[in-house]
Order: structure tokens, then sequence, then C-alpha cells
């Protein structure tokens, strides 16, 4: 049986959060505000980005990423299967949240010529699939930016592979 992994709802918990609290400000706006072109540009806006990073926190709720020995797959959307040894590309990397860098999260996308797979850091699971996407990197000699050579290093797995130019 092979492994599948979700991002778990303890770790959506504050987008949701954040998502319910700005469709409810924004949506008083329509309730409470008088009418005014600039408001309804603004909180038009507004409440069209929080409804959409709603809409974007479920999707990340159903997803589930399949990982094996010679293939990784994500559903819903139906992507892959994406065969390690066709990846192409592999890209990782680091977002922080504040100056010295101390706090973030790690984004890893695989690119094969037909499909490509990103996933970050809050799924579970997500070392799983970067030891699977360095060891594929070692075996395939796939190329890769110094970033993305630094990033692999500084969470413990050696990518080998070749630098980019």
């Amino acid at each position: 049986m092979n492994p599948r992994f979700r991002y778990p709802p303890r770790r959506l918990a504050g987008d949701y959060l954040r998502a319910g609290l700005g469709l409810a400000g924004s949506l008083l706006f329509w309730l409470f505000l008088p009418p005014s072109p600039a408001g309804h540009m603004v909180f038009g806006g507004l409440t069209l980005l929080f409804l959409l990073f709603t809409i974007r926190t479920i999707w990340r709720q159903a997803i589930r990423i399949d990982l094996a020995d010679d293939m990784i797959s994500m559903a819903p959307p139906r992507r892959g299967p994406l065969a390690w040894r066709d990846i192409v590309r592999i890209d990782l990397r680091y977002y922080s949240t504040r100056r010295n860098r101390g706090d973030g999260w790690v984004a890893l996308t695989l690119r094969a010529p037909k499909a490509r797979i990103a996933v970050d850091s809050e799924l579970d699971g997500f070392d799983a699939i970067l030891a699977r996407a360095a060891a594929a990197a070692r075996a395939g000699g796939i190329a890769m930016n110094a970033a993305t050579r630094a990033n692999f290093r500084a969470l413990g797995h050696e990518p080998g592979g070749e630098s980019e130019p």
C-alpha cells in the first residue's frame, strides 16, 4: 500500500479563520455602508479576494497526494501520475513570513513534459515527498538552480543532479 498524504485540517484552521473573517468583514460593507462607486470597487475586490482564498483553502483540504516508488499523483484535480523518471525540473522555494527569515514555508514543484505537481510544507508527509524528489534528482541527474539545491541541503537532503547555469 502506497502512502497517501493530505493537508490536515489543523494546519488549515488559520486559513479558514482568515478567510471567514475577511469574508465577514467585506460582506458587512455590503450590508451597512452606503453605496458608493469607490467603495464598491474596493470592497468588491476584497470580497472576491477572500472568496477565492476560501475556495483555495477548501480545495487544499480535499487534495490527496499518492506517493509510490515509481511515481507521484495528486487528486483533485487529477494531476499525474507523474513518473519520477520523467521529471525534468524540480524547484524548491522558501517563502519567509518574517524579516529575519525565521518563519515561513517551503514549496516543492515537480515538472515533467506533460504534468506538474506542486505541494508545500503544510502537507502531511512533505518530508517523505522531499526525500523521494531528492532521490529522483540524484538518479536522473535533474538540473536544479542554486537556490533549490541550497534549500534541499538546508532541509537535510542531498539533491545530487546538475547545477543550472
